[in-house]
């Protein structure tokens, strides 16, 4: 072979992988803010993410959280983070043009905080039938609840007020610095209700009050109307 039509062989070669190469930092380059436009997000987003994929600053972030312009909420340890569907939501309502890719994985996950496990038992039950693919996770623990909150994102945390180590007013007593996530709704679900007490749950950030009963029917319309969100924000009493 001569040394001309070996010299092309060569460059041919050194060529294509300079073109397989800028082909696959195209991706790159094409994303101002140095981020793959193919990345598909799943998971909550921290402050710095959201700020790089809106291609603004993390105090304009933290401004649009401050205004409730887009919805986070608080780790346990007192972090913002953005669910993936709730950012596609904003940049859609602001008219933000930018590359955003993500799959919903949230399911509905509801937080039982009853010390009485048979009652609790009954009504993760009832949670299941009106909602088959939904997440129940049951503790007796106050504290546990609270990390349970923190890790977890409940959509919906039933809460009963008399428990040990540490009851149901002091769990609420200690979210109330927390409820930054508006759409986690919090349920009293005591069969000590009175006038006192509801009073007294007048001043936390409970959402309704439920008395406990024995009419399961009317305790799976009062759980899908609280999820639809079609119940007012305010306390709402029932009888279950």
């Amino acid at each position: 072979m001569s040394l001309p039509i070996l010299i092309c062989i060569v460059y041919w070669g050194k060529l294509k992988r300079f073109t397989a190469f800028r082909d696959n930092m195209v991706e790159y380059r094409q994303s101002p803010n140095g981020l793959k436009i193919s990345t598909v997000y799943r998971k909550p987003l921290n402050v710095g993410l959201v700020a790089k994929i809106c291609r603004v600053s993390k105090k304009t972030v933290l401004n649009w959280i401050y205004r409730d312009a887009i919805k986070a909420f608080t780790t346990f340890g007192g972090h913002y983070r953005v669910w993936p569907g709730d950012l596609k939501e904003f940049l859609g309502r602001a008219g933000l043009d930018v590359p955003f890719q993500f799959v919903d994985e949230r399911q509905t996950t509801f937080l039982i905080v009853d010390d009485d496990r048979g009652f609790a038992l009954l009504l993760k039950e009832t949670i299941c039938s009106e909602f088959p693919d939904s997440n129940v996770i049951i503790t007796d623990d106050g504290y546990e609840a609270l990390l349970l909150i923190g890790e977890k994102k409940p959509h919906v945390v039933l809460l009963d007020l008399k428990m040990p180590k540490i009851d149901g007013f002091q769990v609420l007593e200690l979210l109330k610095s927390r409820k930054k996530d508006n759409s986690m709704k919090i349920v009293v679900l005591s069969a000590f209700i009175d006038s006192h007490v509801r009073e007294k749950l007048a001043t936390t950030v409970v959402d309704e009050v439920w008395e406990k009963g024995k009419d399961v029917w009317e305790l799976r319309h009062a759980l899908k109307t609280l999820v639809n969100g079609s119940s007012s924000r305010r306390q709402v009493s029932h009888s279950i």
